[in-house]
């Protein structure tokens, strides 16, 4: 991994770290404050990241600590225990999910062009239907059924290199590859 520029990395991963806190955050003044914070966070944090460490998986744990410090602000009324148990049991499960989310955009080069460009442009740039469809030139209803068709296809290509365990909310828990040869996973 090369040495990169706060600049670089938000031009990469800028949208998909906001989607990433928008799920976690209401508001859009503060998503857009925790954004800044992680790219502030990962501005001072640069010089000190190893070469081991992986960039991607070293970003998403600076935004899920940049949004725990967000409700930590936020949840002065409840007591500091309760907090903490709640907050350890989101991360553990967010690391894992973060982990396995990780694989998607590699599994996206899987697919076809069409249902990639449709993925990054509702999931990983955070377009709703409606603004797809008007990207796309198509009804919502046609934007709707490519979204669904390209994640199901996505899903397909995920689990036919890993098994995938999953707790009753959909997080990630565990996994395991099914295939050598797959490739595009980082699962060993």
């Amino acid at each position: 991994m090369s040495k990169a520029s706060t600049e670089t990395l938000w031009a990469r991963f800028g949208d998909r770290l906001r989607a990433f806190i928008a799920t976690r955050v209401k508001g859009e003044t503060d998503v857009e404050d925790v954004l800044q914070e992680v790219f502030a966070k990962i501005h001072a944090g640069l010089g000190r990241l190893n070469e081991s460490e992986k960039l991607e998986a070293w970003l998403f744990q600076v935004a899920r600590h940049a949004v725990l410090d967000h409700f930590r602000r936020r949840s002065g009324k409840r007591r500091s225990s309760e907090l903490r148990e709640d907050l350890a049991e989101a991360t553990h499960e967010d690391d894992r999910t973060a982990e396995v989310a990780s694989w998607l955009e590699p599994m996206m080069d899987l697919l076809s062009p069409e249902d990639r460009d449709v993925l990054r442009l509702a999931d990983l740039g955070g377009l709703s239907q409606k603004e797809l469809a008007a990207k796309l030139e198509i009804s919502v209803t046609g934007a709707k059924s490519r979204v669904q068709r390209a994640r199901k296809r996505l899903k397909e290509a995920l689990l036919d290199c890993c098994h995938i365990e999953l707790d009753r909310r959909g997080n990630a828990i565990d996994y395991v590859r099914k295939r050598s040869d797959c490739g595009s996973c980082s699962c060993d």
